[in-house]
C-alpha cells in the first residue's frame, strides 16, 4: 500500500480540544475504516465527492486526479496474472487512485461536518487538506523521477509541508484562545462565588432548615 500524506488524525486531535467543534466529528478509527471501505467498495459517488473537494481546496490538482483515474482504467484492462493458481492484482494504479479518492472523500465529509459548527476552523482544515493533496502529488512524482530531478521535488514538498505547519499553527492558536477564554470564565465565576460566599452559605443553610421543618 502506498504511503499516505495525511493529518486527518492529527487534525482530529487539534479539534478535540474544542468542545463544540469535535461533537460531530467521527473518531479517528472510524475515519480510517471509512477510507478502507471506500477503497474496497469503490463507489462512484466517492469519485464525485473527491473531485468536488479538490475543486474547493486544490483546484490545480483536479487534472492530476483525472490522470490517476486514466491510469487506473488502463490498468483495469490488463490481464490478471495467476501465481500458483491464485489471481494476483496487476494494477497498483487502481489502488493508488482509489486510495486518493477515499482519503479526499473522508476529508470532505470531515470539513463539511466541521463547517456546520465552526466555519473558521473548517476553512483552515480545508486548506491543510489541499496542501496535503499537493504533497501527495509531489510524492508520486518523486517515486518515478530521475535522481537529478529529485532535489527540486523535495524542495517543493518542503515548501508545502512548511505551509501546512503554519496553518496547523493557526489552528493551535485558535485552540489556545478558546482555552484562555474558558479559563477566564471559570476564574470570573470562582471570584463571583468568593465575593458572595456569605450569601451562598446562608441560602444553602436556609434551604436545609426549610426542608427539615417541612410537613411530611
Amino acid at each position: 500500500m502506498a504511503c499516505r500524506i495525511s493529518a486527518v488524525i492529527g487534525v482530529f486531535g487539534l479539534l478535540a480540544a474544542s468542545s463544540s467543534a469535535a461533537q460531530e466529528m467521527p473518531n479517528p478509527q472510524a475515519m480510517q475504516m471509512q477510507v478502507q471501505q471506500i477503497m474496497q467498495q469503490r463507489p462512484r459517488e466517492a469519485e464525485a465527492a473527491a473531485r468536488a473537494f479538490l475543486l474547493l481546496v486544490a483546484p490545480e490538482r483536479v487534472s492530476g486526479l483525472d490522470s490517476l483515474r486514466e491510469q487506473a482504467n488502463a490498468a483495469n484492462n490488463q490481464p490478471i496474472m495467476v501465481v500458483d493458481g491464485n489471481p494476483v492484482s496487476g494494477a497498483p494504479a487502481q489502488e493508488q487512485y482509489w486510495m486518493e479518492v477515499a482519503q479526499l472523500t473522508v476529508q470532505f465529509d470531515m470539513v463539511q461536518k466541521l463547517s456546520r459548527r465552526d466555519s473558521v476552523r473548517a476553512q483552515l482544515v480545508g486548506k491543510m487538506f489541499g496542501l496535503e493533496a499537493n504533497a501527495r502529488a509531489q510524492q508520486r512524482t518523486y517515486r518515478t523521477a530521475s535522481e537529478s530531478s529529485r532535489p527540486a521535488i523535495r524542495k517543493q514538498i518542503e515548501t508545502l509541508i512548511s505551509q501546512h505547519f503554519d496553518v496547523e499553527d493557526q489552528l493551535r492558536a485558535l485552540e489556545i484562545a478558546d482555552i484562555e477564554h474558558r479559563l477566564a470564565d471559570v476564574r470570573a465565576e470562582s471570584q463571583r462565588r468568593r465575593d458572595k460566599r456569605a450569601e451562598f452559605i446562608k441560602f444553602a443553610v436556609d434551604d436545609i432548615i426549610r426542608d427539615a421543618i417541612r410537613p411530611r
